[in-house]
């Protein structure tokens, strides 16, 4: 009743949020049938109210043991469906505990439930991929082989994609993929389980990785940040794509990430190129104190000087709602994002306590 009420809730609660939330692959999820559900994880507990509120079947997780402290923890998180789950990095001692987890997953997925795992094993805000852990193949093969691999076990990997996590109303894109049948990994299981486990694994990851913007190299981060910055915006209009759908952005900026990544390792003095000519226009717009997006506005057709004219009668008849809006609003939008930073100090946090913060303001 309270996963239920709750489920409700986070829905409204998360039409707010977002500006712009897009589900894509919603078929691939089966209406019964034992079912694991993968995903990344860059936004701590955004990820599961997302991915539990986007489809309609009753998701069970997976959490780290440590917050089952408290006695309070101890009562409610049960009846939130959480499960358990003891991580090395946690406290070593406790790793024993992880049959009884094993076996309650095993026994859920016999009764044709769905367990929601994030098998990086951390949350982290970075834009890439960490190690994928071998514990969800170990699970879906382990209650397959239970059974006689006679369960019909899929994995379905989903791909989280913010434009930013932390902030109201950004955009959301969620990538459903098709499921991955545990069976199919009989003979390899009987033949040699430890390598079924991590050829199951390396299939996860590959799912994965192509439902989402996953770079590795900082620097690659940074340059195909910068060329976003100044780009995506022309790209977009250019490709015949709108800045209303959300996947259009995905396809944008995976697009930049691909090419970029392609000149570092074939062209890499004319990337060096590129990035010396952007870090000079960025540090010159800091030394004017001025901000890209102001530039877009001259970009339409039509004369520079009517443009200008028309931006400032803009700003001047505007001003007066700005000001309005500014005292009316500017409290309400910008506490929740002052109070999750000083609750927590981890940035994969921010995004979920802004939307409680906020939800209870609404």
């Amino acid at each position: 009743m309270l996963y239920q009420f709750l489920k409700i809730l986070m829905r409204t609660t998360l039409s707010a949020f977002f500006r712009n939330k897009q589900v894509i692959g919603l078929e691939n999820i089966p209406a019964k049938g034992p079912l694991i559900l993968v995903a990344n994880h860059p936004s701590t507990f955004m990820d599961p109210i997302v991915i539990s509120a986007s489809i309609k079947r009753k998701v069970y997780f997976l959490g780290k043991a440590e917050i089952f402290k408290s006695s309070f923890a101890k009562w409610i998180l049960p009846k939130l469906n959480i499960i358990p789950v003891y991580r090395a990095q946690d406290d070593p001692s406790q790793l024993h505990k992880n049959k009884e987890t094993f076996y309650k997953c095993f026994e859920h997925l016999k009764d044709g439930g769905v367990i929601l795992i994030f098998p990086e094993g951390i949350s982290l805000t970075d834009r890439k991929l960490k190690k994928i852990k071998t514990g969800t193949a170990r699970i879906a093969l382990g209650a397959e082989a239970e059974n006689n691999f006679s369960l019909g076990v899929k994995i379905i990997s989903f791909g989280l994609n913010y434009s930013d996590q932390h902030s109201f109303q950004s955009d959301l894109l969620i990538h459903i993929d098709e499921g991955i049948n545990v069976a199919n990994y009989k003979e390899r299981y009987n033949e040699d389980s430890f390598k079924a486990a991590k050829e199951l694994t390396d299939e996860i990851r590959l799912r994965i990785e192509k439902q989402i913007v996953a770079i590795e190299d900082t620097e690659v981060d940074k340059l195909v940040k910068d060329i976003e910055t100044i780009y995506k915006s022309q790209l977009i209009k250019d490709l015949g794509y709108s800045e209303k759908i959300t996947e259009h952005d995905f396809l944008v900026t995976r697009a930049i990430n691909e090419h970029v990544q392609y000149y570092f390792e074939k062209e890499p003095e004319r990337v060096h190129k590129m990035k010396q000519d952007i870090e000079t226009y960025f540090n010159n717009l800091n030394k004017l104190k001025l901000n890209d997006s102001i530039f877009k506005n001259f970009t339409r057709e039509g004369s520079i000087i009517l443009n200008s004219l028309f931006l400032v009668l803009y700003l001047l008849l505007g001003f007066p709602i700005f000001i309005y809006g500014l005292i009316n609003n500017y409290l309400p939008f910008k506490m929740p994002n002052w109070v999750s930073k000083k609750i927590s100090k981890q940035p994969q946090f921010y995004g979920a306590i802004t939307m409680v913060v906020g939800e209870e303001k609404m």
